[in-house]
């Protein structure tokens, strides 16, 4: 049960691979794309590539948002715009979903229309598990099929009600009335945040030994998803003994259910480091565990987002040592001007 498929290690296009040595990523979330977007979101996002000069883009949740995800034309409108900018630069990306993207349950049916973007290298994951946007992309050597760095992306679903629902606790007609189930110190923002699944921790635990039998030793790796793990609340609360770092101005939105992630990670000891989105106004740091937890802040116009923070992290490898992950954000008014 929960076996580690080999059909899911590779993306079908554009694979990736060290360049020279290095290799970039830069992680940006929370763009809440709709219909009528507003157009500095795509200037920005253009901007920060040719700045950056990534090698992928992670795009790590609510990519779009209300009359963009009410049908397969609204979304393929607006995600035709957003390709066209890594397009026109052959940059690939990938996304996972967020709560926004997830809401009314229509993540099932966006994904094939992510994969028929030509420079998103997204993939619909395992059926068997939770979710849908749970993959990891190998990144290669140069000269060889030898896989030096893993990204892994994970699906952190919506709103707490469904995952009650599936166990039939509480009234499955209001997600809202899911906080009473819980201590009053954990209601607030955090209290309707969904979870990561059991299958899904494992799918990884299990992925993650996969590789190491394959290569003789652990692959390391990155970590995205959109909702942050409730381990992120660690590092600011602890600032001295996590190195926090950054800005944090609103509450952390993780679930009060912690599926243990963070714990598989420790255990493994490949993933030491993790990147989340969804709290459109944070972009700190910490460690916790061996393992840095981080934000990107968030790039929309279309939603509350602080234009001093706007921006995205970028992530430097080096083949000579992967495991060692060099990160740092950047703000689209350096790029395009206060």
């Amino acid at each position: 049960m929960f076996e580690f498929e080999a059909s899911y290690e590779i993306p079908n296009k554009l694979p990736l691979r060290f360049h020279g040595g290095k290799f970039r990523i830069l992680s940006v979330s929370d763009l809440h794309g709709i219909v009528n977007y507003d157009k500095r979101l795509t200037r920005d996002l253009g901007a920060l590539l040719d700045g950056v000069k990534p090698d992928l883009l992670l795009v790590l949740g609510d990519v779009a948002d209300h009359d963009a995800v009410e049908s397969a034309e609204n979304l393929r409108g607006y995600l035709k715009d957003l390709n066209a900018v890594m397009a026109a630069r052959d940059i690939p990306w990938a996304h996972v979903f967020g709560n926004h993207d997830c809401e009314a349950h229509r993540a099932f049916s966006q994904m094939a229309v992510y994969e028929e973007m030509s420079h998103c290298i997204s993939k619909r994951g395992p059926q068997e598990i939770h979710g849908v946007t749970n993959y990891v992309l190998p990144i290669r050597a140069e000269n060889s099929d030898e896989i030096l760095f893993n990204v892994w992306l994970l699906d952190s679903h919506d709103w707490l009600g469904d995952y009650m629902h599936e166990y039939q606790l509480g009234d499955p007609g209001n997600k809202w009335d899911m906080q009473c189930a819980y201590p009053s110190c954990l209601h607030g923002w955090a209290a309707g945040y969904d979870t990561l699944r059991t299958d899904q921790v494992m799918w990884y635990f299990n992925g993650s030994r996969k590789f190491e039998q394959d290569a003789g030793h652990k692959i390391p790796g990155l970590m995205g998803l959109h909702i942050p793990l409730p381990e992120y609340r660690v590092i600011y609360q602890n600032p001295a003994e996590s190195y926090y770092k950054g800005i944090m101005r609103e509450t952390v939105g993780n679930s009060p259910v912690n599926a243990g992630m963070l714990n598989a990670l420790v255990n493994r000891g490949d993933v030491k480091t993790v990147v989340a989105g969804h709290d459109h106004i944070n972009d700190c740091e910490g460690l916790f565990m061996g393992i840095k937890l981080t934000y990107d802040a968030g790039l929309s116009y279309d939603c509350y987002c602080h234009d001093d923070l706007r921006g995205g992290r970028v992530f430097d490898l080096d083949a000579s040592n992967p495991a060692e992950v060099k990160t740092y954000m950047v703000r689209s008014r350096d790029y395009v001007g206060a």
